[in-house]
């Protein structure tokens, strides 16, 4: 081999390296751009869009565009490109395997058979077209290249292009796959939830049976008790009025009166019945708050003006109010109709405004109620200038006998109560802030639009 044949030979094997590396320069770019573009990308429409950023800025072409396989439907469908040319509409698998099956490198479309009538739609301006199909782990895709221009693709483009193409078929598996960890941890995240809430609707189901129980139980002893301590409270009237009578009559009596300390004995006889009395109205209440837990009344609704409903109620706690708080009502609405029981509204807002009238302090309290409304609802909302609630309490303050009161104070179902209220009228009672400068709870019913 003469010298000028072994200069050839190496000049020949040295473009040989240099359009390898150039290959492998360009096959490393791809797949480092690539896999931050899958990495960055939260679905498989920002994955495709990143790609065809990539391939364009590395592998100079007109046209990029997925479609994917419907195994199904057996067709094959455009799910993104990266212009907007052509049309994208499915064709029939079985038509096209000549293409799809495996890479197809067309220098020129016109010289193809059925092409017009077929990806022609999808690519009307390509002359020549790279097709290389890949498979995730849960989908067929096929990948088109496209330029203007005949023979635009070269064998060593094509190798990078199919090297990267298998390097994304491998990271979108990956990509799918966590994709998949999250749907099933968000899936177990909300079966736990769901779970959670079912154990707890059990609970309350069961707790609303034993309070129906108990109130019915207690009832009628308790009926006939308050009877008795009635009529007894009407006995030690008369027989104190006797007895103060009687003891005047004579100086024995009298002293007999005064020795047996009955003045004393009379008067406590009497503040204790009028105590056991005031117990067994207390008792009442429980029992029928414990019939209204139990199974909130359904009684006649109609279309009410729910702004009257809080001044009537206001009017009621007003009383128990004075020279502990100031009750500041503020709405710009003239009337705020919805479709539910004034009573039971009534009895919501008195609830609440009681809870907060216990929560203030004495001759500096405020408490504010605002109603406001938007296209679908009315919104009330309830705001005090006490300390607020404790954070550990929070999530507890509508559990049917909780209570923060002291022993006597409270029944712990005001708020339970009230809650079912206004979910039974497709409502909702929220406590939407609280803290040392206060407390406001939001009452949301749906408007009715009267005509």
């Amino acid at each position: 081999m003469t010298d000028i044949e072994r200069l050839h030979e190496t000049i020949q094997q040295l473009s040989y390296e240099n359009a390898q590396l150039s290959r492998f320069k360009k096959i490393n770019r791809l797949m480092l751009e690539g896999l931050d573009a899958i990495l960055c990308s939260e679905n498989h429409d920002e994955v495709f869009a990143r790609l065809f950023d990539v391939i364009s800025n590395i592998l100079p072409c007109d046209q990029i565009l997925i479609a994917q396989h419907d195994v199904q439907q057996s067709t094959v469908v455009p799910v993104c490109r990266r212009h907007d040319k052509g049309e994208s509409g499915p064709l029939r698998f079985c038509d096209l395997t000549n293409f799809f099956d495996h890479t197809v490198n067309l220098s020129n479309v016109n010289l193809v058979p059925d092409w017009q009538s077929q990806i022609g739609k999808w690519l009307p301006e390509a002359k020549s077209v790279l097709i290389h199909p890949i498979n995730t782990a849960q989908a067929e895709y096929i990948w088109l290249i496209s330029e203007c221009q005949i023979g635009a693709f070269s064998k060593q483009y094509e190798e990078v292009f199919v090297s990267f193409s298998a390097f994304v078929a491998n990271t979108l598996s990956q990509f799918e796959k966590r994709s998949l960890m999250s749907e099933k941890e968000a899936l177990l995240a909300e079966r736990a939830r769901i779970e959670r809430s079912m154990i707890h609707q059990e609970k309350m189901a069961a707790l609303g049976q034993l309070a129906a129980g108990v109130a019915h139980e207690l009832n009628n002893p308790l009926g006939f008790i308050n009877s008795n301590l009635s009529s007894l409270h009407d006995y030690v009237s008369r027989i104190e009025q006797f007895a103060r009578q009687a003891s005047s009559a004579t100086s024995a009596l009298e002293s007999q009166f005064k020795s047996a300390d009955l003045d004393y004995i009379l008067t406590d006889t009497v503040d204790l019945v009028d105590e056991s009395l005031d117990g067994m109205r207390r008792a009442t209440d429980i029992i029928q708050n414990l019939k209204a837990f139990s199974h909130p009344d359904d009684k006649t609704t109609k279309s009410l003006d729910f702004l009257a409903v809080i001044r009537q109620a206001l009017t009621i706690v007003r009383t128990q109010a004075k020279n502990i708080v100031d009750i500041y009502f503020d709405t710009d609405l003239e009337s705020a109709t919805v479709n539910a029981n004034a009573n039971q509204l009534a009895q919501v807002i008195i609830n609440i405004v009681t809870n907060a009238i216990q929560a203030v302090n004495q001759g500096s309290g405020q408490i504010n109620i605002a109603v406001t409304e938007d296209s679908a609802h009315i919104e009330c909302r309830i705001k005090d200038n006490g300390t607020g609630i404790d954070e550990k309490v929070q999530a507890s303050i509508f559990d049917p006998f909780f209570t923060t009161k002291a022993v006597g104070l409270g029944t712990g179902l005001g708020l339970s109560i009230s809650r079912a209220i206004i979910e039974q009228y497709s409502g909702e009672l929220l406590l939407e802030s609280t803290g040392p400068t206060g407390t406001c709870f939001l009452i949301r019913l749906p408007l009715i639009n009267e005509a």
